[in-house]
């Protein structure tokens, strides 16, 4: 099951921890991360998406 994030390369270019607004779309509701072949991302901005969400989880912003 693929999962529609409806995400430019804009936003992806800019992840960082401090945007929570995106890096909620690769979180469920119980805030795991969804794996990279749902959200079918490449392997490098996968990895950039879960360093961001654990830095952010880190610093209690999500």
């Amino acid at each position: 099951m693929k999962k529609n994030l409806n995400i430019t390369n804009d936003e992806l270019m800019k992840l960082d921890y401090k945007y929570t607004h995106i890096l909620k779309k690769f979180t469920n509701e119980n805030g795991k991360i969804i794996p990279q072949r749902v959200t079918n991302m490449s392997r490098a901005v996968h990895t950039r998406i879960t360093k961001a969400i654990k830095q952010a989880r880190f610093l209690s912003l999500m």
